[in-house]
């Protein structure tokens, strides 16, 4: 992971109980330029396709747009 140098937001879901969220902690202390933003969801897993669920996706929409503006 300490490879990684590219700028990064690593985004699961609070209740994911694929992807933890302490997982990813792990994994985003081990990245050079990597941030660790949660996603506020009762959906888990699914968090990340939120098709109709317009508050994830503005979360995410948010998250990416200021990942790409650095």
């Amino acid at each position: 992971m300490g490879a990684i140098t590219a700028d990064a937001t690593v985004m699961p879901c609070e209740t994911d109980l694929y992807f933890t969220v302490e997982d990813n902690r792990r994994e985003v202390a081990r990245m050079q330029k990597a941030e660790l933003r949660p996603i506020p969801s009762i959906w888990g897993h699914r968090a990340v396709n939120p098709v109709l669920n317009p508050e994830d996706a503005a979360f995410i929409d948010r998250a990416v747009f200021e990942l790409l503006a650095r």
